[in-house]
């Protein structure tokens, strides 16, 4: 059986000094390559915190911990509010439809419209994708197909959840969060994950986001050490990291590892385990996160 990765998810977001790189959508059928609206930190930022954070439109939480942030991203030829004609929060279509993200010149998301519920796939079922530009499923109202593959020239993926709440202060249910990216046109419920353990589906990495690790598509399977230019880009247990904390990094921006602080053990030489996040600004949960960076 054929199976091979169709949507690769990265989003346009930097954390602190040392993220790097855009979102990246391989759509099915489309060869192009573009970057999302997610908004981005300034890469060139020389603090001294690894995972300093700031809010970006790719947020899970809608804490502003204060960075200022530039965009670095995709932008459509009209107005994003011209052209979508629903609210993917409010779910304002007409009875019988939803509000999904879809690419109004049939490449990458970029708005959304109102389609037809056809189906009744709920959370965690698989479904049937029609394509970007088509952005038809049959998954319920609730819910739209999102991680998709081809699998034998069928687009599959996974039923998943519309973020409740709003922009500002999105929520999801159980151990979900809130991805928001292109604008505001992508708005669904990601897994959360651990970077250390990295418990993501095949084809999936754990990635940062925002102000969440979720599981998003890996682009290119990127190997530590190796340059890089979407903080998807990476194999799973890396993250894109800029090149004045990586040795020998030829590029703008190479992939770095994680590791525990806990267990401190670094595969790339000349690099040693860091914490990921500026002191006492760490999520309980991701306390022993770190990453491994060139001494200092």
């Amino acid at each position: 059986m054929k199976k091979t990765l169709v949507l690769s998810l990265a989003l346009g977001a930097t954390v602190g000094f040392s993220f790097t790189g855009c979102t990246k959508y391989d759509q099915p059928g489309d060869d192009t390559t573009s970057t999302d609206t997610a908004d981005t930190n300034d890469t060139n930022d020389t603090n001294d915190d690894v995972g300093e954070t700031g809010d970006t439109s790719g947020d899970t939480s809608g804490d502003d911990s204060g960075d200022t942030l530039t965009t670095n991203a995709f932008v459509p030829d009209e107005d994003f509010a011209t052209i979508s004609e629903c609210d993917p929060f409010q779910q304002d279509c007409p009875m019988g439809e939803k509000c999904v993200p879809y690419g109004s010149t049939g490449g990458n998301w970029d708005a959304n419209k109102c389609v037809a519920v056809t189906g009744s796939g709920a959370a965690g079922d698989s479904c049937t994708y029609g394509g970007v530009a088509e952005a038809t499923d049959d998954c319920d109202a609730l819910t739209h197909c999102w991680d998709v593959m081809d699998v034998d020239g069928v687009n599959l993926g996974v039923c998943t959840e519309f973020c409740m709440g709003t922009a500002d202060d999105p929520s999801c249910p159980g151990d979900t969060s809130c991805l928001i990216a292109n604008d505001g046109s992508i708005n669904m419920c990601i897994a959360s994950c651990d970077p250390i353990l990295q418990p993501c589906e095949q084809g999936l990495g754990c990635f940062w986001s925002g102000n969440e690790f979720q599981c998003i598509f890996t682009s290119s399977d990127i190997p530590t050490g190796d340059t890089c230019g979407f903080i998807n880009d990476c194999e799973p247990g890396n993250f894109c990291a800029n090149a004045d904390l990586m040795p020998d990094c030829q590029g703008s921006s190479c992939c770095a590892s994680f590791c525990d602080l806990t267990d401190p053990v670094c595969p790339q030489m000349g690099t040693e385990c860091a914490a990921f996040f500026e002191e006492g600004t760490a999520p309980p949960q991701y306390i022993d996160v770190g990453a491994c960076l060139l001494p200092g």
